[in-house]
This record gives structure tokens, C-alpha cells and sequence, in this order.
């Protein structure tokens, strides 16, 4: 079975491999895998960004922080276990084919998004991504309807991502709210500082006037 996580990234300053993973309680988790040692270190990330040790001491590592920094905008995909003997933690998902973190990032519409935006370094291009929308939104009489009737600002979020990726798919259907926020929120995860972060501040000024 495989597991949904990023490529795998080579730490410089420690001999040490590492890899962001999708957590089945949700979220994400990220794994240290020390080379030519049985030692692993694993994280849980905030909604902020932030790094959780699994550990009782919660201490973060500088190998942990470099982690985070090499995998923020790498994409998920089912991909296989790096190895096998050292994933042993029950946070992974092995990703069975019923489980709705398997359905989005192997959907059409997930892979949408990470084609259009990905970039020559193989990672998400959120600054192209956020022009896109915003000058998608700044034109668009249903987002302009909505911020004139003081819709909240996730509801025009939502709308514009639905939008946006009927025109990445080519699909006249809209996904539902539920799966439009399970794309937001694993797109999100993918780097939690960047990702639809201009778009929402130029929602936030759309409302405010």
C-alpha cells in the first residue's frame, strides 16, 4: 500500500532524509528518517505552520525545522513507503482506495491545480496561483454579487476555487462545498504560509468597501 506524502527531501546540514505525509486524523505530519540508524523523528503541523514532536518532550530538532522549510509547496501523491521497516507510525495513511484523502489527491481535480501550478523546482508556484485568482475574482460578476451581499469570505473563497477548477478540469459541474474545502484544505497543507494567502487578503479588501 502506498502512502500519501511529498517527494523525498535530503537534509544538508544532518545525514537524514525527510518527507511530509497526510495524517488519517487529518492534517499533516512530517517523518525524519536518520540514515544508517534506526532513528526517526515525527511531526505533527499546525494550521500556522508550526511543528508538534511527537515525542513526550516535545522538543523540535534543527533537522526538523530544516524539514519543514525543504518540503513546504511540494506536492502530495500516493507514493510508496521510503522504507518500510522505519514506518511504523499509526498517523500514516496507507492509502486505501475509500479513504477521502486518497480521493482528492488522486482526483482530476487535485492534479488539475498541481499541473497548472507547479513550478520549473517541482514545487507549488503559489504567487502565480494567487495572481490567477485574484484577477479571476477582481472581473467575475458572481464573486462581486456575493461580495455585495456580504457573503463570508470563505463562501467567496469556495466559490472562486469551485470556479477556478471547473475551468482547470474543463468540467461544467461544480465540485460540492465539502470536496471544494477538502481541496482547499490539502492544497493549504501543502505549504500553510503561502497558499491562497493573497487571495484572501484581496477578498478581505473586496468586502471592505
Amino acid at each position: 500500500m502506498n502512502i500519501i506524502r511529498t517527494p523525498v527531501v535530503e537534509l544538508t546540514n544532518t545525514p537524514a532524509l525527510a518527507y511530509k505525509f497526510k495524517m488519517s486524523a487529518g492534517g499533516a505530519g512530517l517523518k525524519i528518517i536518520f540514515e544508517g540508524t534506526d532513528n526517526t523523528e515525527t511531526y505533527t503541523i499546525t494550521r500556522r505552520g508550526e511543528l508538534v514532536a511527537a515525542s513526550p518532550q516535545g522538543l523540535v530538532s534543527e533537522a526538523a525545522k530544516e524539514a519543514l522549510e525543504l518540503t513546504m509547496g511540494l506536492p502530495y501523491s500516493a507514493r510508496g513507503k521510503v522504507k518500510a521497516v522505519f514506518v511504523t507510525d499509526s498517523d500514516e495513511d496507507e492509502a486505501a482506495p475509500d479513504t477521502p484523502e486518497y480521493n482528492m489527491v488522486e482526483s482530476v481535480e487535485y492534479k488539475a491545480w498541481i499541473t497548472a501550478y507547479t513550478g520549473d523546482d517541482f514545487r507549488m508556484n503559489y504567487v502565480k496561483m494567487n495572481k490567477d485568482l485574484i484577477q479571476f475574482a477582481a472581473k467575475n460578476k458572481t464573486v462581486a454579487a456575493m461580495v455585495e451581499e456580504k457573503e463570508s469570505a470563505e463562501a467567496i473563497l469556495r466559490r472562486i476555487v469551485q470556479i477556478q477548477t471547473s475551468n482547470l478540469t474543463k468540467k461544467k459541474e461544480y465540485m460540492t462545498a465539502e470536496v471544494t474545502d477538502a481541496l482547499i484544505a490539502t492544497l493549504e497543507e501543502l505549504d500553510v504560509r503561502s497558499a491562497f494567502k493573497e487571495i484572501k487578503l484581496h477578498i478581505q479588501k473586496m468586502s471592505r468597501k
